[in-house]
């Protein structure tokens, strides 16, 4: 028997409110390192989805002006909420989260009620079960990616990544080499208001000296830079090679919670990547 989506699943899953503000929304995210809600009304059967994506866009678009705590859930977040039953396959669910460009999917009962939720990490766990000894990474791994130089700024990344498949960003260096990797979450981060996630970056302001408003005293102003690559993303990361068994990558990806592992060749040189999507394929097309 196929296995079932029952068997993979956390019934550990963080919801929120239609009505709650998207600040109460940010700050559970940030607290408890999550990267999306789901909606309930009071029957607790959802109703929604909320990313931190979604909020970074709606900040950056026409909610910029308006402040958190006076922005809806409801107003963002994406109302047509993909749910799957606690008995389907795990094939079922790869397919519908690659059909729909979707990181999780709601569990629910037959009667609709929330149960938990199943991700794409579950399901690379899934992967590194049932597919040991079948693949190699050279037979998973996308030869096409988004990839940016340390100093691209954080404007061309946000374009960038939204044309990647898997929404990651491999940053190289000048010899073709693997230095960081940026995700949604990163850039996401960076966008929302006072987490100033690029603030272990080096030169991430200026400081000088001047008088102040009255000219009585001098001041210390900090002019900030737009954070680049180098500033947000995860640096020295782990890689893998062609020949490497992929059920091994897929637990790699799960034991270091990271989404996409750069493939080099014997020179380090990037030749691809290997990311959750490559796996969820590979499950919706093989079961």
């Amino acid at each position: 028997m196929a296995p079932r989506v029952s068997s993979y699943y956390s019934p550990e899953v963080y919801t929120i409110s239609p009505s709650d503000t998207l600040a109460a929304a940010r700050n559970m995210m940030l607290r408890y390192k999550i990267r999306r809600l789901v909606v309930v009304d009071e029957e607790e059967k959802p109703v929604g989805i909320l990313t931190a994506t979604d909020i970074a866009e709606a900040l950056l678009g026409k909610f910029q002006a308006r402040p958190l705590d006076n922005i809806r859930v409801e107003e963002i977040m994406n109302k047509d909420v993909i749910t799957i039953e606690y008995s389907k396959s795990i094939k079922t669910a790869a397919r519908l989260m690659i059909r729909h460009r979707i990181g999780g999917l709601p569990v629910v009962s037959p009667d609709g009620r929330l149960m938990g939720i199943i991700t794409k990490t579950d399901l690379v766990k899934a992967f590194a079960d049932r597919f040991q000894g079948k693949y190699r990474v050279a037979d998973l791994k996308r030869p096409a990616y988004a990839k940016a130089s340390p100093t691209h700024s954080v404007y061309y990344l946000w374009r960038l990544i939204h044309i990647d498949p898997s929404g990651k960003i491999i940053v190289i260096d000048s010899n073709e080499r693997p230095i960081g990797v940026i995700t949604k979450w990163d850039l996401a981060t960076v966008t929302l208001p006072e987490t100033a996630m690029f603030a272990s970056g080096k030169n991430r302001y200026m400081k000088r000296k001047t008088a102040d408003i009255y000219g009585n005293k001098i001041i210390a102003v900090r002019t900030y830079f737009v954070p680049v690559a180098e500033n947000i993303m995860t640096p020295n990361p782990i890689t893998t090679t062609d020949e490497t068994d992929a059920a091994d990558a897929a637990k790699i990806m799960v034991k270091n919670k990271i989404g996409a592992l750069p493939v080099i060749d014997e020179n380090e040189v990037l030749t691809g990547v290997v990311t959750k999507r490559e796996f969820l394929l590979t499950i919706a097309q093989k079961g």
